[in-house]
């Protein structure tokens, strides 16, 4: 009795017996497939948001496209909402910003579309275009200082004709003949197959006392536009 007493403790203080090796591998592999398949779906889903986001300027210029093909018909309303999808959809797309403010512009809609021109310029302050718009409707407005303003600074960020040529329409509005003479013969220079160019310059010229050089600007104008 006493024997079998002290077997009977003995075996209720010894550990339980370690789990047979398959059922640990199961419990092991169990825990590595939890482990894995949430790493992998984590993973897959960050990839995703990061793909998605990555394509975000190419998903933008699709619409910015469409925008560009309303735009040449007329279609001004149509351009704009294109062109608002794709700042929708990228924030930071200084072109589609610049696009609509042409569209409003076009539209009548004056104020709107400076708003758009300054955000095109706060994103990319490099973009002589934007400048060059926003003069033309402050020239419009009779606001000639700040149109000569944006017109130079567009002409210093990149000398192009249509920049000169909206500069030297403001000098001739402030009755600078010889500014904007200087300005037309860089235009020209630029561009030479514009005909307004020449037929601004020629109205300088006659302001000038140069006839010869009007007429001779005259028929400059008429036999690039016959050859168009």
């Amino acid at each position: 009795m006493h024997r079998s007493f002290i077997r009977r403790v003995w075996k209720a203080v010894q550990p339980p017996p370690p789990l047979p090796a398959r059922r640990r591998l199961n419990r092991a592999q169990r825990r590595l497939i939890r482990v894995t398949s949430i790493t992998l779906a984590l993973g897959t889903s960050a990839w995703a948001v990061y793909a998605y986001i990555a394509s975000a300027p190419e998903r933008a210029s699709r619409h910015y496209r469409q925008a560009m093909q309303l735009l040449g018909p007329g279609d001004f309303q149509g351009a704009a909402a294109q062109f608002t999808k794709a700042i929708a959809i990228f924030p930071e797309y200084a072109d589609a910003y610049l696009g609509r403010g042409k569209a409003r512009q076009a539209a009548g809609q004056s104020e709107a579309a400076v708003a758009d021109f300054e955000k095109a310029m706060a994103i990319d302050p490099t973009l002589d275009v934007a400048y060059i718009a926003r003069g033309t409707i402050e020239a419009s407005r009779g606001d000639f200082q700040k149109a000569l303003a944006d017109f130079t600074r567009a002409i210093h960020l990149h000398p192009t004709a249509d920049g000169y040529y909206q500069r030297g329409l403001t000098y001739q509005k402030l009755d600078q003949p010889k500014l904007a003479l200087a300005d037309y013969d860089a235009a020209i220079a630029s561009d030479p197959a514009a005909p307004s160019i020449y037929l601004a310059r020629a109205a300088v010229k006659r302001v000038l006392g140069d006839l010869p050089g009007a007429r001779a600007d005259h028929e400059r104008a008429e036999l690039v536009e016959n050859t168009q």
